[in-house]
């Protein structure tokens, strides 16, 4: 095998080997969201609170 020869054939083998592994990376399972949070000043409060008892008016 000339040179010439081996050079291409070690260049194909640098392809081949980049492509398989782009290949084998992209089927990899996405990461699951990150879980929500919920701000309390935004949930439904269960009993009535008395006015200017609001913990989310900023003071």
């Amino acid at each position: 095998m000339s040179r010439r020869t081996g050079l291409v054939a070690m260049a194909g083998l640098i392809c081949a080997g980049a492509v398989a592994f782009i290949a084998v990376s992209a089927e990899r399972d996405p990461q699951p969201p990150p879980p929500r949070v919920y701000s309390s000043c935004l949930a439904a409060d269960t009993k009535p609170m008395p006015v200017g008892d609001d913990p989310c008016d900023g003071r």
